[in-house]
This record gives C-alpha cells, sequence and structure tokens, in this order.
C-alpha cells in the first residue's frame, strides 16, 4: 500500500546507526515546510533510509506514529559489544539494572519492573517472545539491528509488553558467499573472537556465526587474590533458509550461548559497607566457591507464504534457560555469612504465532493474528542467613506453569491523502499455577499449590496527519496489560504470595519531520502514562525472617518528553542527539498491608529525570589506502532510586560517560583494525544497589582485527 509520503517495500540494508522519536518541534525553522520534496535517491548526502517492522510489516521508521529507535548492523558492529548493560545508554530512556542470577531489571520512559514475574518492556527475538530476563540478555551477536518500541504495545506484541519492546534482528542467510573473522584484545586480559560463514545452494542458504570471550574480572577481592565479573561466554548460531517457492519460504533458526563469567554477579556490598568507598570495585568475598552459569537457548521456525491478497506467516518459538548460583548475598552486617544459590533454576517456553495480513497494494492496510504461550519453570532456592538463623531460611523446591492465548488485530485506513487512522484491538487470556515445598524455616514442609487465570482486552488508537511529504504529526492513546501471578515463596500467612493484574493507560503526541533535502531528522515525543494496580516488590527483614512479597499496591503516573535528532553536516561528517525527560515518574498512590508503609509521592524505582546520548561521527578517506572512520560519544544520566522507599543509600547519584570508537578500513575492504576506549572520565557508577550491589565498567580498552573472506 502507498499512501502520501509512505512506503512498504521489501527490507533493505540498514546504514544509520539510530534514530528514534523525539525533540521538540516548534525548534525547527517553520519556513522549512515550504520546502519542495526531494528524492532523497539523487542527494547523496541524505540520511540513509531506515526500514523496520515494528508493526510487523516492512515500512521507513520516520513514517511510524510511535516512539521507535533503532541500533543498526553498522553501529552495532562498530560498537562491538556484547551486553545490554553497555547498549542501554544508546537509547535515552531505557535503564537495564543487574540483578544476578534473576538476570536484569529494565526500564523504559520510566515504566519498569516494579514487581511481578514477568517483565514491563518484553523482548523478542526473531519474533519470538522472550519469557524471562536471562533470556532477554543472553549475548548478542551477528544482529541485523534492535528496534525498540517505546510505550504498550500490547496489540501487536507478545504478552506484557506494558513498558515496550525491544526487537532484537539477526542477520539472516542470504544467497551469497560471505564469511568474516575478528579478534581483539582488552583491559582485565581480555580475548574476544567472532564471526561467520554464509553458504549458499540451490535454493536454499546456510549461515553460521559464533562468539566467544574469556579474561578476567573486574572486580577485586580484598581477602584473597581472587577477581569477579570476568567476561567469559561463547555463542553459537545456525540460519537456514528454504526458498521453497517464488511465494513461499522458511527460515530456521537455532542459537546457544553459555555465560560463565558471573554475568556481572552481585557481588560487591552494599555502598555503605565497601571496604574502602573510594574503591567501588573491590569487594569482600569470604565464600570459598561462588559461581554463576547461565545457559540459553532459543529456536524458531518462521513460515512466510504470499497470497494474491496478502501474506501469511508462521512463527514457532523454543527458548530454554537454567541458570545455577550459589553467591555470597552479605551484602550489610546483619547478612554476615549469607549465603543463597540455585542448583538449577529451569524455564522452558513453547510460543505459536499466526498472522495474516493485506498485500502491499491494499488500500487499507491490515493484520490479523493469533498467538499461543506455555512456559514451565522450576527452581530449588536456598538462603541461609547465619546470624538471623542457623538454619536455612529458604531451601525449598518450585513450580510455575503459564498459560496465554490471545488473538489480535490491527488496521490503518486512510480517510483522506494526508489523514490516516490505526485502530488494534487484542483479546488475551493467561492461566498460571504454582506449587512449593521445602525444608527451610520459611518453607512449608507440605506441598503449596494455587492456580488463577486473568483475562484482558487491550486496544490502541493512532491519528495521523501528513502536511508535506517529509512531516508526520501523530496522536495515539493505547493501553497494556501484564497478568498477575504467584511467587514460590510461602507468606507468614501460610499462603503463596499471589497479585492481580496491572493495567497501564498511555497517551503520546509526536512530530517526525525530515529537513534539509532529508540530510537532517528531527523527531519528537510528549508521553504521559496512568498506572493502575501496579505490581510492587517488597524485600523486608523482620524477626530474623527476610520476607519477599509483591503487592498491587500502587497507581503512579509519568509523563515526559522524548526527544532525538540527527543532522549528516556533509558526506563525512554526521551529528547525533537524544534526550527523554521525564519530571514526573511517582507513585500517585500507594497503600499494602504493612504499617507505616505508604510511600505516595516517591519516585519509581530505575526511573532517571534525565538520560541523554550526544555522538559525532566521522569519515576520513585515505586516497589508495582505506578508509579511516571515528564516533566520539558522551552519555549521561541524571540520579536515581533503586528502592520504592527512596533510600539514599540504595540510589545512584548522576553520572556520565565518554567512549571513542576508532576504525581503519583498508581499499579493498577485505580487512580492517580497530580501537575502542570506554569510560575514558573513569566514572564511578552502579548497575544495581540492594542488599547487594553492582558496580559499573571502569574505563575500558580493546583493539581488534577483522579479515572478511
Amino acid at each position: 500500500m502507498t499512501t502520501h509520503g509512505c512506503t512498504r517495500r521489501r527490507l533493505t540494508g540498514l546504514d544509520a546507526w539510530r534514530i528514534g522519536p523525539c525533540g521538540i518541534g516548534v525548534l525547527l525553522p517553520m519556513c522549512a515546510i515550504c520546502q519542495p520534496s526531494p528524492d532523497p535517491a539523487s542527494n547523496e548526502e541524505a540520511l540513509s533510509e531506515i526500514v523496520v517492522t515494528a508493526r510487523k510489516f516492512e515500512e521507513r521508521v520516520q513514517d511510524i506514529p510511535m516512539s521507535v529507535q533503532v541500533l543498526s548492523a553498522e553501529f552495532l558492529d562498530k560498537a562491538d559489544t556484547t551486553r545490554l548493560f553497555d547498549l542501554q545508554f544508546n537509547v535515552p530512556g531505557l535503564v537495564v539494572s543487574n540483578l544476578g542470577l534473576f538476570g536484569a531489571g529494565f526500564s523504559l520512559r520510566g515504566l519498569g519492573d516494579q514487581g511481578g514475574n514477568e517483565q514491563t518492556v518484553a523482548s523478542h527475538l526473531n519474533g519470538v517472545y522472550l519469557g524471562n530476563a536471562n533470556l532477554a540478555i543472553a549475548r548478542l551477536f551477528d544482529l541485523e539491528r534492535i528496534e525498540v518500541l517505546k510505550g504498550p504495545q500490547g496489540t501487536l506484541y507478545g504478552r506484557n509488553s506494558t513498558g515496550g519492546s525491544m526487537n532484537f534482528i539477526t542477520r539472516s542467510a542470504h544467497d551469497e558467499f560471505s564469511a568474516d573473522i575478528e579478534t581483539a584484545y582488552g583491559s582485565f586480559s581480555t580475548v574476544r573472537a567472532q564471526g561467520h560463514v554464509n553458504l549458499p545452494f540451490e535454493k536454499a542458504a546456510l549461515r553460521l556465526a559464533f562468539i566467544g570471550s574469556e579474561g578476567d574480572g573486574y572486580i577485586r577481592n580484598s581477602v584473597d587474590d581472587r577477581q569477579f565479573g570476568e567476561n567469559d561466554f561463547w555463542g553459537l548460531r545456525g540460519s537456514l533458509r528454504f526458498n521453497l517457492s517464488d511465494r513461499l519460504s522458511l527460515d530456521l533458526t537455532a542459537q546457544t550461548v553459555s555465560d560463565d563469567g558471573a554475568s556481572d554477579e552481585l557481588w560487591s556490598p552494599q555502598p555503605q559497607f565497601l571496604v574502602n568507598p573510594r574503591d567501588i570495585r573491590l569487594t569482600t568475598v569470604t565464600l570459598v566457591d561462588p559461581y554463576l552459569l547461565t545457559d540459553t537457548d532459543v529456536v524458531s521456525a518462521n513460515l512466510d507464504y504470499e497470497f494474491g491478497f496478502g501474506h501469511f506467516r508462521s512463527i514457532t518459538g523454543y527458548a530454554g534457560s537454567n541458570v545455577s548460583d550459589r553467591d555470597d548475598c552479605a551484602g550489610s552486617p546483619d547478612l554476615q555469612g549469607c549465603v543463597r544459590g540455585t542448583t538449577s533454576t529451569r524455564h522452558e517456553q513453547w510460543s505459536q504465532e499466526f498472522q495474516l495480513a493485506s498485500g502491499d497494494e491494499a488500500h487499507i492496510a491490515w493484520l490479523l493474528g493469533a498467538n499461543y504461550f506455555s512456559v514451565d519453570t522450576a527452581t530449588d532456592w536456598y538462603l541461609l542467613v547465619p546470624l538471623a538463623n542457623p538454619i536455612p531460611l529458604r531451601d525449598l523446591f518450585g513450580t510455575t506453569e503459564e498459560t496465554a492465548i490471545a488473538v489480535f488485530g490491527q488496521a490503518i485506513v486512510p480517510i483522506s491523502d494526508r489523514w490516516s487512522l490505526t485502530g488494534g484491538l487484542r483479546f488475551s487470556n493467561d492461566e498460571q499455577s504454582a506449587t512449593s515445598i521445602g525444608s527451610g524455616v520459611q518453607d512449608s514442609p507440605t506441598l503449596k499449590t494455587a492456580e488463577d487465570d486473568w483475562n484482558n482486552v487491550s486496544w490502541r488508537i493512532d491519528l495521523e496527519f501528513r502536511p508535506t511529504d517529509e512531516m508526520l504529526l501523530y496522536a495515539s492513546v493505547a493501553t497494556g496489560f501484564k497478568s498477575g501471578g504467584y511467587t514460590i515463596f510461602v507468606l507468614p500467612d501460610g499462603n503463596l504470595d499471589d497479585f492481580n493484574s496491572e493495567d497501564l493507560i498511555a497517551y503520546e503526541a509526536g512530530i517526525k519531520s525530515e529537513w534539509l533535502e532529508r540530510r537532517l531528522s528531527f523527531n519528537s515525543a510528549v508521553f504521559f502514562y496512568d498506572y493502575q494496580d501496579m505490581q510492587v516488590a517488597t524485600l523486608t527483614f523482620l524477626g530474623g525472617r527476610l520476607i519477599s512479597e509483591v503487592d498491587n499496591a500502587a497507581k503512579a503516573e509519568i509523563y515526559g518528553i522524548d526527544a532525538d535528532s540527527r543532522w549528516q553536516l556533509n558526506e563525512r561528517l554526521t551529528f547525533s542527539a537524544g534526550l527523554v525527560w521525564i519530571p514526573k515518574r511517582e507513585f500517585v498512590e500507594f497503600f499494602d498491608d504493612r504499617p507505616n508503609d505508604t510511600i505516595s509521592g516517591n519516585k519509581l524505582r530505575r526511573a532517571p529525570e534525565f538520560t541523554s546520548t550526544v555522538a559525532m561521527d566521522y569519515e576520513f578517506p585515505l586516497r589508495d589506502i582505506g578508509r579511516l572512520s571515528s564516533r566520539v560519544e558522551y552519555n549521561y544520566r541524571s540520579g536515581f532510586f533503586f528502592s520504592k522507599e527512596n533510600t539514599p543509600e540504595f540510589s545512584q547519584d548522576h553520572f556520565s560517560l565518554l567512549n571513542v570508537l576508532l576504525n581503519f578500513e583498508s581499499m579493498s575492504e577485505t580487512w580492517y583494525v580497530f580501537a575502542s576506549a570506554r569510560n575514558l572520565t573513569k566514572q564511578d557508577y552502579f548497575t544495581q544497589v540492594l542488599i547487594q550491589s553492582s558496580p559499573g565498567y571502569p574505563d575500558t580498552y580493546e583493539i581488534g582485527f577483522g579479515y572478511r573472506f
């Protein structure tokens, strides 16, 4: 379908490193509205076109009436980072906190994991929903792009995506031979190698990709010479494409990642109890054999068939994670000697989604779909706090089973050449059951069981207007839903901890625009989120008992501005900047059943007021030799809290990071060398502070070499 200034087409290569909604439209010179529409193909200095599948069909990111930011293959290759803990600083508004064996806590525009079992910000790999945080933060390699969708995506995506969705799209097999290998050496004696080979066959192609790293840890121990937080991991992926006919194709992908580098485990005590408060990466671990091992697997089968009137897609997925952990949880004096862990926490999920979409030339673009999701989790959990009780507080085995079924649809209806209306609807049914039995002080010696279900109708309405071919104005209202559930922990009343669903309604209005013959993009969005029955986790230590509980205790409100711009000054020089400002991000009402625990007015966890990034990319051709490129980026984040009580000890002050990336590529484009320096200002910061803390990386350096066959 072709509308005014908007054409959906086959996916092409993505050259720009990032773009997203944002900016303040009134700052633009309004006379530019009267500029004639340029032909971007004739302008060599125009910004590269970015095509995404955020709404499950291919379209330019500038034509989507929602906030979308993209990290492209080119940027990811140059960044050479495998961790979301690092990439978060390139996405204003995104906060990723290290939770050790629990994976990570995510927040996007202040919408974060305040409590509950599911992720507020959903993650997908090649269309497969990743149902737990350890799957979501698996090491990244050989990616085509990362799409970050901001705000609730309930009408089209998976389940429980109230805060947004991060879509990871891997490079697929194609019909030309290619291969490369890259090696690097960096700080803490870390050696990294990665590469791929793509083999074409008649009506088929195979792509194999790998990555591996090994080194020393960046966290030192004060009682012996051990180091923690090492970058030790490996990953493999195989992708097989079958072109069964002109209309039918099948993509099979299997990925496995093994991470025994502690995934930045929470090895450090709370900051006020560090051995040397000026050295946040010097810890005190007395446990003889601590470890954290995480294995993840994702398998998918995507079948595409093109009808005369539309497209059919089937996405079948399996994902599993297994975590083994034993760690020193003595983060404060009253936890001295604390040991916790799991010999195995296994997560296994299956999903099936069917989509039927209109053809490219349809006057009304529509999509219908159905989704099935099933997950089983089994956990053995151990917790010993000797000062509270010589007997383990927890020594239990628990399981949860979840099943979710949904049907959804969305349509884009042109009202005129310049106006269009989008409507989406989703019906969801979630069921969950849990069991728990154990011999710990706080466990139940008899089997405890519980089950419940939740139903929801989510919807979305977008109105868009195009005053010119280079400008899109839009307003949207959308709802989000995160199902209720159970934890495997028995409360003092003898029942399993349970909580209900939470609901969100989100309002957004924005502008997307291109200027100066499409050499400048300038986008902005204002947003308001209204939360009801927010799931909030509480951790208390009372009477020798460590009690973890989730309550539907809060109403919350968030509003702010999301701004982003990119300017290609000439063929060599590009500037980019992004900002998210959230002046309000607080509990407007908070009540639970604990006395003196009303915290209305407190700030939400992992919700800084300001996050921003500024970058300059410069390319310098060296005649008859090759091309030198550089990138300098500055990232800033204001202070925020890690606890709902807004305890100063559990907070992070404002900080900034300065990174420099250099790359030289030969004239033949067959080999290249690169170097990177991160955190050049040597900032101290934490990615998590609660019972334990996780310090961020210090200044780090890496040099490397790559060869393309």
